[in-house]
């Protein structure tokens, strides 16, 4: 009986697991600031829909997706209203409508979201009113980047565990 060959993938792997570790600490500081740290823009509500779904873009009813007179996208907000959702903080958009004048404070897409529909911005992390919070968002950045985090540093764990009983090369 032949024994199998250790593979090759030992750097390969520690790389993809150093980039999940960046990317995890970069969305759980992203996570961590202050709505002063983030893009805004203000302006008036031209444009409110709860119920989009452009060739089912989105799930009906979890989002809600604002446009300001000039901005150059349309905001794509989580309001997660089922139990498990990762849904924000506090969120009272239902109470705004055409004409008002918000601030959305907004943070820059991910890589991962580079690539995806240009038209919509999903980063929204607060939204104001005559200086009162409508929307304040939630953990998921901030624990997703925690998980990713621990995740990376297992898989690493594991890939040097597997290079100690020659398992890999």
């Amino acid at each position: 009986m032949k024994k199998k060959e250790p593979r090759e993938i030992f750097k390969k792997s520690l790389v993809a697991c150093i980039l999940i570790i960046g990317f995890g600490v970069y969305i759980s500081i992203r996570g961590s600031k202050e709505k002063s740290e983030f893009e805004n823009v203000t302006g008036r509500i031209d444009y409110f829909d709860t119920t989009f779904d452009e060739i089912n873009y989105n799930h009906k009813g979890n989002h809600r997706f604002i446009h300001i007179v000039d901005s150059p996208q349309i905001f794509d907000i989580f309001v997660g209203k089922e139990p498990g959702d990762f849904g924000p903080k506090f969120e009272q958009l239902d109470k705004l409508k055409i004409g008002d004048e918000i601030t959305v404070y907004h943070a820059n897409k991910t890589p991962l979201q580079r690539n995806q529909d240009v038209r919509f911005n999903k980063t929204v992390q607060f939204i104001d009113k005559n200086g009162e919070a409508y929307f304040i968002r939630g953990n998921k950045d901030k624990y997703g980047g925690y998980i990713l985090v621990g995740v990376g540093v297992l898989i690493s764990i594991a890939l040097l565990i597997l290079k100690q009983i020659k398992k890999i090369k």
